[in-house]
């Protein structure tokens, strides 16, 4: 082979070895209906919504303060979830945010039955008892 055929077989051989890689880097990035910077400009938006209601949480008093804190979080938890459905618009995406939703709906009632006291068996019933029924009615969908 003479050196001319063997620097173009060579130069052949790295481009296509480019544009493989470059096909590979295309197709193993999740599709997203947003750009990143978007997404990660509402996601720092979100930590900081929830920072602040944290803070309004502290001036309260302590069977108030738990209560308060369950909501912020579960509002964050929901807001994250919701966010990744938007960012990544699939169905998958937004069955998940579905999902967290239920789960968040029952810690949320969890934390609500906890402050209650007395009641806190019987409550913690009916909140196992409609958790269960969200997440049946979601796996019925999918």
């Amino acid at each position: 082979m003479n050196p001319t055929s063997a620097a173009m077989t060579l130069a052949a051989v790295a481009f296509f070895a480019a544009a493989g890689y470059g096909l590979q880097a295309a197709v193993s990035s999740p599709p997203t209906l947003m750009s990143p910077a978007d997404y990660d400009r509402a996601l720092a938006g979100i930590d900081k919504n929830t920072r602040t209601e944290l803070g309004r949480c502290r001036a309260l008093a302590q069977s108030s303060r738990d209560l308060c804190r369950a909501r912020a979080r579960a509002e964050e938890r929901i807001a994250h979830a919701d966010l990744d459905a938007r960012y990544y618009g699939t169905v998958q995406a937004e069955a998940r945010a579905q999902d967290v939703r239920a789960r968040v709906r029952f810690q949320l009632a969890r934390a609500e039955c906890d402050a209650r006291g007395d009641e806190r068996a019987g409550c913690l019933s009916q909140a196992r008892n409609e958790q269960a029924r969200a997440l049946a009615q979601l796996a019925a969908a999918s």
